[in-house]
């Protein structure tokens, strides 16, 4: 249980969940979307990518947030 609590672990995976959606993003901007008259189309890969950047985002910011609430709790505990 300990290591699946792990903050490093954890930021791995965001990394790798990044890095593995990264180059859709990329595509997204250039050329996988269309435009008509009334409406813009990205092609079904590439908004998946895109998609999975977005869940290593969200990893990586709770990871974020988490390792910045402990180390303030931390400092608190020393400081008391």
């Amino acid at each position: 249980m300990r290591k699946l609590l792990n903050i490093r672990l954890w930021a791995s995976i965001g990394v790798l969940v990044l890095a593995a959606g990264m180059p859709y993003c990329a595509a997204a901007l250039g050329w996988a979307a269309t435009q008509d008259e009334t409406s813009i189309s990205i092609r079904a890969d590439v908004a998946m990518g895109v998609l999975v950047s977005w869940i290593g985002w969200t990893i990586l910011s709770i990871v974020g947030a988490l390792w910045t609430w402990k180390s303030l709790r931390r400092r608190q505990a020393v400081r008391a």
